[in-house]
This record gives structure tokens, sequence and C-alpha cells, in this order.
């Protein structure tokens, strides 16, 4: 009878030990860093996403500066002043993750610039 007790008493802690390891934290610590990594993960790449996009974006606006005439020296410094502005507005769009069409992007550096 004695050794019948011991090999249900064997077999029960063996079915619980796991269950206890988990509900004590051992392994939700590792899940813990795993969803930690992973957020990490996710935050690189919006950054990168973000950093194509405005890399698309000037090429795009450089394709398209390419086909237009010389220009002033005071229609340069308002074209740098705009591109600066574009590039603070890309800067801040990134950081809240929003994605707008470059149309959004002009008229907020329009507005900025104080233009209509």
């Amino acid at each position: 009878m004695l050794s019948l007790t011991r090999v249900a008493v064997s077999r029960t802690t063996s079915l619980i030990a796991p269950k206890a390891a988990v509900a004590s934290g051992v392994f939700s610590r590792s899940f813990a860093i795993g969803n930690d990594l992973n957020a990490k993960r996710r935050v690189e790449e919006d950054r990168y996403i973000k950093s194509k996009e405005h890399e698309d974006y000037l090429k795009r606006k450089a394709a398209s500066a390419a086909s237009e005439p010389e220009m002033s020296a005071e229609e340069l410094a308002a074209k740098r002043a705009h591109d600066a502005a574009v590039d603070e507005a890309f800067e801040i769009l990134s950081k809240t993750g929003c994605k707008v069409k470059d149309e959004t992007v002009e008229a907020l550096a329009a507005w900025k610039l104080g233009q209509k």
C-alpha cells in the first residue's frame, strides 16, 4: 500500500510541477522579454518605413524640380525655406506615425510659411 502511495504522489507532483513553475513566473519573464523585443522591432520597422517614404518623396520632388527652369535668388531662398518646412513636417509625422499624402505635406509646409 505504501508503494502505491509513493507512485501516486510522484505522478501528481510531476504533473503539478510545470504548472507551478509557470504560475510562479519563471516562464513569464521570458515572454515579457519577447514582447519587449517585438515592440522594439516594430518601432524600428516604422522608423525605417518613414525614412524610406521621405526618401521617395525627395526623389519625386527632385525629378519634378529637374524639369523646371532655373530660379532667381528669391525663388531659390523660398524653395529652401519650403524644403526645410517639408523636412520638419516629415520629422513630426514620423514621430506620430501618421500617414499622409504628399499634397498634405505640401499644404502643411505652405501653412507654416504663411502662404496660401
